[in-house]
């Protein structure tokens, strides 16, 4: 090609060697970004492919929609800064602190986190990131998701012209739900603009503007609501995220609700059976809150004292479950370590970039002693309340 050129363009036959070696060097490099962008291409298509043979395997429900969102992740992980994936990593020391209190410091982890691990999640069925009662134990995570969120929706007793708080939306895809569901209004918080950024852009995309709004704000500070304003409001596994204080945030619910206005949690809780001077417990709950994105487990006892001191009448507190939690643990477990071992073994053969097997590495780290936690009865994620503002 060199040769074509220049017998093109210069007199007898050649170009000056400056300016030969000058073409020489920006075909190089030409040569190298084109080699780059189809290494990235490949890399992409390959983990594609993964996950496509992940859901065949696993999934029976929305399959287009799950791919979509798959493939969006994927994307996004691809052109992720690499400031980004370092924070990220970094992040997970958060579930080695004894004690989190949600200093700017501890925030600043929580945001690094969620910010990469929201797309993460969306390769697999937890793109909502939370682990569901069992309900049907034939159906996967995502599943129970749904048939979770359509039960919690029809037990808040709202319709259209009602107004929905949704405390820690995520993305807005149970908000999104539950204003499908009800024909209500639903309003979002969250601190991640990443997740509300995809939250927004999904309610354009489905014709749900004008029943979605979606605010960045921190439950550990006061609800930027005024007071009596909704006539319900819950919460899915979000107060071990980074929660602080129950007391302040129940008494916040509390004030925002209406009289009379239901609101529905659910919680992860330690359970009495943990005991943290032993080391093999403690390893495993340790390992569990890396695994879930829990900084802090609470009592439940924490929980109801907290709820009561607020004011709430609570009609039910259970476990939802109607077989063990964590055979979806286990479930998804077979979807991403295999996925994880797929992206390590191909960026050891330069196929993948580093940093996609570095961050599925460490998401899916200590995932057996995660499942072992439940299985022994250390902890559970499903703890099902639903309380009353007195009218």
């Amino acid at each position: 090609w060199l040769k074509l050129v220049t017998r093109a363009h210069s007199p007898g036959g050649g170009l000056g060697r400056s300016r030969t070696e000058t073409f020489r060097r920006t075909a190089r490099a030409d040569s190298a970004a084109a080699m780059g962008k189809l290494v990235n291409l490949l890399a992409v298509h390959v983990a594609l492919v993964a996950i496509w043979i992940g859901y065949m395997a696993s999934t029976t429900e929305d399959v287009l929609y799950r791919l979509h969102q798959s493939i969006k992740a994927v994307v996004a992980l691809q052109s992720i800064p690499q400031q980004r994936i370092e924070n990220f990593l970094n992040a997970y020391e958060m579930f080695e602190m004894d004690s989190f209190t949600g200093t700017e410091e501890q925030m600043k982890y929580v945001k690094d986190y969620y910010e990469t691990l929201n797309h993460l999640c969306a390769i697999g069925n937890y793109e909502k990131m939370y682990l569901p009662p069992l309900l049907a134990p034939d159906k996967d995570t995502y599943s129970n998701q749904k048939l979770y969120e359509k039960r919690m929706a029809s037990r808040l007793q709202v319709g259209p012209g009602s107004k929905v708080l949704d405390i820690g939306c995520g993305r807005g895809r149970v908000a999104h739900l539950v204003a499908s569901e009800t024909g209500a209004h639903v309003t979002g918080i969250n601190i991640d603009r990443d997740q509300l950024r995809s939250a927004v852009d999904y309610a354009s995309e489905t014709g749900m503007s004008d029943k979605l709004d979606f605010v960045e704000a921190n439950y550990n500070k006061p609800l930027p609501f005024p007071d009596n304003h909704f006539d319900a409001l819950y919460y899915v596994q979000v107060i071990g995220g980074y929660g602080t204080d129950l007391s302040q945030l129940y008494k916040e619910a509390y004030r925002v609700l209406k009289p009379g206005g239901k609101a529905a949690f659910e919680d992860y809780i330690v359970l009495p059976k943990y005991d943290s001077s032993d080391a093999r417990q403690r390893r495993l709950v340790q390992a569990s809150k890396a695994v879930l994105g829990v900084v802090h487990y609470f009592l439940d006892k924490e929980f109801t004292d907290a709820l009561e001191g607020a004011g709430f009448e609570i009609l039910q507190r259970h476990n939802a479950s109607v077989a063990e939690q964590a055979k979806l643990l286990e479930r998804d477990r077979d979807f991403f370590l295999p996925l994880t071992k797929i992206v390590t073994t191909l960026n050891q053969m330069g196929v993948v970039p580093k940093h996609f097997a570095s961050m599925l590495l460490r998401m899916t780290e200590g995932t057996d002693d995660c499942i072992l936690a439940h299985k022994e009865g250390l902890v559970t994620g499903d703890i099902e309340t639903l309380v009353q503002k007195k009218a």
